[in-house]
């Protein structure tokens, strides 16, 4: 009678904990993810810029994308945006996104949550008082976050935005080099980091797209990134 009870208390043991298992590994993750690559898109990529401390060669790029019919996200901080509003502005007008870098580009992982909280907020409420706008993008300064960076972004209704293929790190090296990294590298669902403070961007940057071109990809609106976050969330 013991074995019979023992058994039985074995077999809904092991019951229990296979519906367990099951509900754990197939219930959606509600924990949320930086986005590094789009996947579920084909021969696209898309292009982030970097704008930190300077507006050097800014209307160059904008001039050098428009005439290619390519959109991007342009990081900013916020103090980049109090002292260069009018070229906050004219990303906005030739059809790009401002992304939120924060306030000051501090080390969000050495700050409390109320000092990373802020530094999110602060920009957002500039953008919508100088340029009543609001950003979907966030990047955490020097691609540094952790799990609480990331939900405090979702909190504000930002998506963390990082990349798949750095740019930026080459821009001091020989095209050639720059186009090999690409060719090694390049994805569908790419997203592409580069920088405007170097002049050598008016040089990289339309040699980049004509390759991007050349290999058979398009560079995509990023809007089609926060649908790809919207269908992950269902």
């Amino acid at each position: 009678m013991q074995d019979e009870k023992a058994s039985f208390f074995l077999g809904f043991c092991f019951l229990v904990t296979l519906i367990t298992v099951n509900a754990v590994t197939t219930r959606p993750s509600s924990r949320p993810e930086p986005i590094y690559q789009v996947e579920g898109i084909n021969s696209a990529v898309f292009l982030t810029v970097d704008v930190l401390w300077q507006k050097d060669f800014l209307d160059e790029v904008l001039a050098m994308l428009d005439e290619r019919d390519v959109k991007a996200v342009f990081f900013i901080t916020g103090e980049w945006l109090r002292e260069n509003q009018q070229e906050a502005q004219k990303i906005i007008a030739y059809g790009h996104q401002l992304g939120n870098q924060t306030f000051s580009h501090s080390k969000l992982l050495l700050l409390t949550e109320e000092e990373i909280i802020n530094e999110i907020c602060k920009f957002n409420t500039l953008c919508q008082d100088l340029l009543n706008y609001q950003p979907i993008f966030f990047r955490p300064p020097y691609g540094e976050y952790n799990i609480r960076i990331v939900r405090i972004a979702e909190e504000q209704n930002l998506l963390t935005l990082l990349w798949s293929i750095n740019i930026k790190t080459l821009t001091e090296r020989e095209t050639d080099l720059i186009i090999s990294h690409l060719e090694e590298s390049l994805h569908d669902g790419a997203v592409l980091l580069c920088h405007n403070a170097s002049p050598q961007i008016l040089q990289i940057l339309p040699e980049v797209l004509e390759f991007i071109e050349w290999k058979g990809y398009r560079v995509e609106n990023p809007i089609f990134i926060k649908e790809y976050a919207e269908r992950k969330k269902q």
